[in-house]
């Protein structure tokens, strides 16, 4: 927790110091995940709201407390939780969740059509996170873990085939804004998740579901783009000067 909130940091970089601050932007309806780049200034004034009043939510979401203070674990326990809650998680559950919304679609699509679209959004986005999580498993996280293996060991690093980390750093953050991209318009589509009053069980679980993991996947963005990401960089500019 810091003793006074800067409004000229970014979104992004404040959620980083505390991530009770996401409940805050979440209910303003600011984005902290893929688009946290504005300033907190500027972000208040593009939503219409007066930043001290800002100020003020965010300092008795750090004093309340209750996340995980991310900001201080090492990095390398970082990408740890990333793999295993978050990773792992869309590998054993996302084909259920797809087959649910395609079980809602089958049995409402008619009454509502943007079921439709909802689950070529859900399917189109699946398909893409699985080739994005391939990526970070198998080329930029055991990257990761060699320049932390090497900055503890106090050697070089092995030599990356990419190069530098910032490259495909670069390429996994534009993927993030077309996932957040997809996943807004999800929102959009599902009236933020609510179920209609014809809407059986299966409908409200599905809502549900998709919910819970936009809600996920906006920690899991955060993270890497916040923390892991710019760490890593940084780790990386130190060991090779």
């Amino acid at each position: 927790m810091n003793d006074k909130i800067n409004t000229e940091k970014t979104v992004g970089a404040l959620v980083a110091e505390d991530f009770n601050r996401a409940k805050v932007f979440e209910h303003l309806g600011i984005d902290y995940c893929c688009h946290s780049d504005k300033s907190l200034d500027a972000a208040c004034q593009e939503k219409g709201l007066r930043t001290e009043d800002v100020v003020a939510h965010l300092e008795v979401s750090d004093v309340e407390g209750g996340a995980p203070a991310f900001a201080t674990w090492p990095l390398d326990l970082l990408v740890d939780y990333v793999l295993k809650k978050h990773h792992r998680s869309f590998h054993l559950h996302h084909e259920e969740l797809l087959q649910l919304v395609k079980k809602v679609e089958r049995a409402h699509g008619e009454r509502h059509p943007e079921l439709h679209e909802v689950r070529q959004a859900v399917e189109s986005s699946f398909e893409e996170l699985d080739s994005h999580f391939a990526k970070e498993e198998q080329i930029l996280f055991p990257q990761f873990y060699e320049l932390y293996a090497a900055h503890e060991e106090g050697r070089e690093p092995a030599p990356f085939h990419c190069g530098s980390v910032a490259f495909p750093i670069r390429q996994m953050m534009l993927e993030h804004d077309t996932t957040g991209d997809t996943w807004q318009h999800i929102t959009d589509l599902t009236e933020n998740f609510t179920t209609p009053t014809d809407g059986c069980a299966s409908y409200k679980l599905m809502n549900h579901e998709l919910y819970e993991f936009w809600e996920n996947l906006k920690e899991h963005v955060s993270l890497e783009n916040n923390l892991i990401f710019p760490g890593f960089i940084k780790l990386e500019q130190a060991l090779l000067g």
